[in-house]
């Protein structure tokens, strides 16, 4: 039973891994509709042959050559649902819409991701159009507009593909500040629109809290809001390899969920319903930040994990991004090329799920080593004895050993994805993120609580602050100080990739051919 279990898991992945390269191969090649169904006659010809004549081998590979030309024809789909909006571009339009998601604001501008229902007095069967506004007066999600202006094509610039960018999103116009006024209000799904004013009204209990940069540093660790970061302490991310600290991951998800658990449990409610509260929680938090494909992947696995609890199961993560990734991917096939957030978040996980135990191994062969090399007796251990300093390790929450595994592990899956988008690499970014993380989850949930208790009353909020800015301090104390240091980060070329591509290749052989001893 358990050697047929693990071959339906094995073909269950061949077959994502299947439906995803043909995803990615339509995504960069051009694949005629009439090919892919060409392709697909063939495939159901070798599949049905080999069920007929019981070469389980044979049907197995047309089965999977079916499922390659599923994917290759979703992105198709996708690619072909853009509107012909070519009678528009360059012409000055009135539109009619409404703001579908929160701003995105820079140094001098609004950026407003608007619904466009009417073009010239027409209906226009609802597309995305980018619009670029003043920085004020403020507009928000919800708000219906008047528009008068040109309707652009998105054009890419440099080495970036900006089409792609907002083509993952479905923007497929943009109108570079036109005249804009106000009609309306209100418009829109009405759960995202509440779920926007908790959010704001969460920032404003945290300004008035906090001072900058904390306040944004805060927004940034709790909600992903990055706009009103300073440029300095931006800098000093990226130079000390900690951007990920603000951008939220499933690792923040996870702080949530259990968070929510752990809490609804002392109050002594029942487990079946904390779950379904915290569950609720996550899927409330997901649409409060914007639901951007990372955190959503997050969300999926957050979810998963909790219902593995639930249920009383082993909780497989592998198996878990799997379905996330999956899910995704399906649901909009352009994020796997043109979305570097969920590139990197995806790599990032992969890398903790399968380097981790290996990260950990190599650094225990190496204190090993090092003890010997410094006469130091290292006392032989029974079986129990190590499950026992094993169990010990995981009781504690926060951990140096394992933070820097698991960053070790990260950024090394990551670490080509980073050469090929920015040509930076931090080499600090080990040390710097093990002092770094091990006050993230103090600081995400003190931020929580105090920006929740400035709903209560104020000066509760400001005694909680006062705590949570010593961490947030901290932080920034650390990221600073590394950021000063000299050669901490260095440009790489794309010329890199490829010898770094193979060294990948001979590891993953070498760890294939150990499992296999």
């Amino acid at each position: 039973m358990q050697a047929e279990g693990d071959t339906a898991v094995k073909i269950f992945f061949f077959l994502l891994l299947a439906f995803v390269a043909g995803i990615a191969l339509a995504s960069f090649v051009f694949i005629p509709v009439s090919v892919i169904w060409a392709g697909g006659v063939i495939g159901l010809v070798v599949a049905a042959s080999g069920i007929l004549r019981k070469q389980k081998t044979v049907g197995i590979y047309g089965f999977l050559f079916l499922v390659f030309l599923g994917g290759a024809l979703r992105f198709e789909m996708s690619a072909n649902a853009e509107p012909d909006l070519s009678k528009f571009y360059g012409n000055s339009v009135d539109v009619e819409g409404f703001i579908d998601r929160d701003p995105e604001y820079s140094a001098a501008a609004q950026r407003l991701t608007v619904v466009v229902e009417k073009i010239d007095g027409e209906r226009a069967g609802s597309f995305y159009t980018l619009v670029t506004v003043r920085k004020y007066p403020e507009y928000k999600i919800g708000d219906e507009l008047f528009l008068r202006g040109p309707l652009e094509r998105p054009e890419s610039y440099g080495e970036f593909d900006y089409v792609g960018y907002l083509g993952r999103e479905n923007i497929f116009s943009v109108m570079p500040f036109p005249l804009v006024q106000k009609i309306g209000n209100g418009r829109g799904n009405m759960l995202s629109l509440i779920l926007s004013r908790i959010k704001h009204a969460f920032e404003e209990n945290i300004d008035r809290t906090f001072s900058e940069p904390h306040a944004a540093f805060l927004k940034g660790l709790t909600l992903g809001e990055r706009e009103s970061l300073p440029a300095g302490l931006v800098e000093n991310f990226k130079r000390t390899g900690t951007t990920h600290i603000v951008a939220l991951s499933g690792y923040n998800i996870t702080l949530v969920g259990r968070f929510f658990m752990a809490l609804f449990l002392f109050l002594t409610l029942p487990f079946q319903a904390a779950f379904w509260v915290a569950s609720t929680a996550i899927f409330l938090f997901v649409l409060l930040t914007g639901a951007s494909p990372s955190v959503v992947r997050a969300g999926i696995m957050g979810i998963l994990v909790l219902i593995a609890q639930k249920e009383g199961r082993l909780y497989n993560m592998r198996n878990a991004l799997a379905l996330a990734g999956a899910l995704m991917i399906f649901h909009n096939p352009k994020i796997l090329r043109f979305d570097a957030a969920f590139q990197l978040s995806f790599l990032a996980t992969v890398g903790l799920i399968y380097f981790s135990p290996h990260v950990d191994a190599f650094l225990n062969k190496a204190l090993y080593r090092t003890r010997l090399f410094l006469g130091f007796h290292r006392k032989l251990l029974t079986e129990a004895e190590k499950a026992e300093i094993a169990r010990k390790k995981r009781k504690s929450l926060f951990q140096f050993r394992q933070i820097l595994v698991e960053t070790l592990a990260a950024q090394i899956m990551v670490l080509p994805l980073l050469i090929y988008l920015f040509g930076r690499v931090s080499l600090i970014s080990p040390v710097s993120n093990l002092l770094v993380l091990i006050a993230v989850p103090w600081s995400m949930v003190l931020g929580f609580i105090t920006g929740g208790l400035g709903f209560i009353w104020q000066p509760l909020a400001d005694v909680s602050g006062w705590v949570t800015w010593a961490f947030l301090e901290y932080k920034m104390r650390v990221i600073d100080l590394f950021a000063a240091l000299p050669f901490i980060s260095a440009e790489v070329g794309q010329w890199a990739i490829a010898p770094l591509l193979a060294a990948y290749a001979w590891i993953f052989w070498k760890i294939r051919k150990k499992k296999g001893a």
